[in-house]
């Protein structure tokens, strides 16, 4: 005897229950597969894996990154996940991308006129955060005190910037 399942009450739901019994297992992988060649093809075309994680080196983020290529946010994550190297790979240009923040900030900084110091310290500010994020080991906010001669230059900056603004 068949398991009772449980009834629609909107529409939604009953169209959902319809679509899960239509699509096979197979279904489910050929839409993955293709979903993955598409994905392949839309960086290929960008100039392949490399390219990718070059952008996110120098501090653009995922999502725009993934918006230029017209690809989903979970498809990325799939492709990611597809392979073990690709996570290393994504690790080590997040982090290099919070070197590239906090670089940036030094330029918004410098740049900055007194009529634009509100605005250029919420950049700064902001690349700051996402810097902490992105390379927590030099820039996050809970960094043990080092001693002077261990501390970056960068790091010294970023801090002078930040009093200043």
């Amino acid at each position: 005897m068949a398991t009772a399942k449980k009834s629609a009450k909107t529409l939604s739901e009953l169209a959902d229950n319809i679509a899960e019994r239509q699509l096979t297992l197979r279904d489910q992988a050929a839409i993955e597969r293709k979903e993955m060649s598409s994905i392949n093809k839309k960086i290929h075309a960008f100039g392949g894996e490399a390219m990718l994680f070059d952008h996110i080196s120098q501090g653009k983020t995922i999502d725009s990154v993934i918006k230029s290529l017209d690809i989903s946010i979970g498809g990325f994550y799939k492709w990611i996940e597809k392979d073990a190297k690709r996570g290393e790979l994504l690790a080590r240009a997040r982090t290099r991308g919070g070197r590239s923040l906090a670089e940036q900030t030094l330029e918004i900084a410098d740049s900055a006129s007194p009529q634009e110091a509100q605005v250029a310290k919420l950049r700064v500010d902001t690349r700051r955060w996402l810097a902490s994020k992105q390379a927590p080991d030099e820039y996050g906010d809970k960094q043990q005190p080092r001693s002077e001669e261990h501390t970056s230059e960068l790091q010294s900056h970023l801090n002078l910037v930040c009093r200043l603004l």
